[in-house]
């Protein structure tokens, strides 16, 4: 996981090095340093981004990628164990699955659940 993290981070920077010295304007320099920076920290979000996908819900924060394996999520190199994985309608927490349950534990199955939030608790 690391060795392929790093061949993306490495083949990044050399794509963002030559748009910034090979004659680019203003503009194309702000967006090549950007795309490179929302490139690593993409997976990452405060709400809900993607509805279908499985993900990981730790301390408010919505984690998309990694993978769950005995009672714990891996995700860029880092091991939780206190958060909630839901995959297919079902949450994993320390290694047990239960049935999701809307607004419970950061589980939202549609951005209009999210929105209404409030209703669930």
């Amino acid at each position: 996981m690391r060795r392929r993290n790093l061949k993306l981070i490495s083949a990044e920077s050399i794509l963002v090095s030559a748009l910034i010295f090979n004659a680019c304007n203003h503009q194309e320099r702000a967006f090549a340093t950007g795309v490179g920076v929302g490139v690593i920290a993409a997976s990452v979000y405060s709400y809900p981004h993607y509805y279908g996908h499985p993900y990981y819900y730790f301390d408010g924060r919505y984690y998309y990628g990694g993978y769950y394996r005995d009672g714990f999520y891996y995700y860029k190199g880092q091991r939780f164990r206190n958060g909630h994985y839901y995959h297919r309608g079902y949450r994993y927490h320390h290694g047990h699955r239960y049935r999701a349950r809307v607004g419970h534990y950061g589980y939202y199955q549609n951005r209009k659940q999210y929105d209404n939030r409030h209703r669930y608790r």
